[in-house]
């Protein structure tokens, strides 16, 4: 089994490289989220010195296989204080994922957060998900390498009275201490892809539910690098479905109280079972 590192590594240089798509990385195919993380880390290679992710947009245009993937990424506004990037994984001609990254090097400004993290239970006091599922219970392998622990469960058959929202916190195993800010960014992005789907859920007493609903785009707001903080509080919603489309969202939030990334995207409902 792959670890994020691994599993997200890229080989070349001059602005072309190659990754190797993990099956342990995949949900319905290789986990969007995961690919994200692979454009993020590209876009690291060719961003100026000092500088950090700021916004991530990206289009799922194709499901690749799970194998090697081309990756490009471009200078597309150059820039001492901004600058954008352009990446793209590419499979047998075929684009698979568009992105845009803008990075920067600012640190000054006005400071403010109106925003705080939901009043809960820390990660230690909790346990784990698996020690709510059922005997034999297989997740899909993307989840193998996420340690998650909810505030409140919601077992099938019930719903959040609520709504679909959810907290529960989460880390990544086998993720050591990096000095590589978009590295330590990018397994954000795993979860702010992934949430809105099994938070959607909550809401829904059939479960599975009758269909699937892959993630079209995906928008991140970077706020404060994590700094190598293992456990990161989740904070997800969808609060709107229908049209055939499902939108969500999530706030990623350290241990000590700082809203480190915010994003959503919209869920497309493709298939019925």
């Amino acid at each position: 089994m792959s670890t994020f590192i691994e599993a997200t590594s890229l080989f070349g240089g001059a602005g072309g490289w190659t990754a190797s798509l993990q099956e342990d990385w995949e949900v319905w195919g290789p986990n969007g989220g995961y690919l994200s993380a692979i454009a993020l880390r590209a876009a690291g290679l060719v961003a100026p010195e000092g500088h950090r992710p700021v916004t991530y947009t990206g289009q799922y245009l194709s499901s690749p296989a799970t194998a090697e993937i081309e990756v490009e990424a471009e200078l597309i506004k150059p820039g001492r204080a901004a600058t954008c990037i352009s990446v793209r994984l590419i499979q047998n001609g075929r684009t698979a994922l568009q992105a845009q990254v803008w990075t920067t090097n600012r640190v000054s400004g006005p400071e403010r957060l109106d925003l705080q993290r939901p009043a809960t239970p820390g990660p230690q006091a909790l346990a784990p998900f698996e020690h709510y599922m059922p005997p034999g219970h297989v997740p899909h392998p993307f989840w193998s390498h996420i340690e998650g622990r909810p505030v409140r469960f919601i077992p099938d058959g019930e719903v959040d009275p609520r709504g679909a929202v959810g907290e529960s916190w989460y880390r990544v195993k086998d993720f050591p201490a990096t000095q590589d800010v978009f590295l330590d960014s990018a397994r954000l992005m795993l979860l702010i892809d992934t949430l809105p789907w099994p938070t959607f859920h909550r809401s829904v007493a059939e479960r599975p539910a009758p269909f699937i609903a892959p993630t079209l785009d995906l928008t991140v707001w970077f706020h404060e690098p994590p700094q190598n903080r293992d456990w990161l509080f989740a904070d997800s919603f969808a609060p709107v479905a229908g049209g055939g489309l499902i939108h969500g969202g999530v706030r990623l939030w350290s241990e000590d109280g700082r809203l480190l990334a915010s994003g959503g995207s919209q869920l497309l409902v493709v298939e019925s079972r």
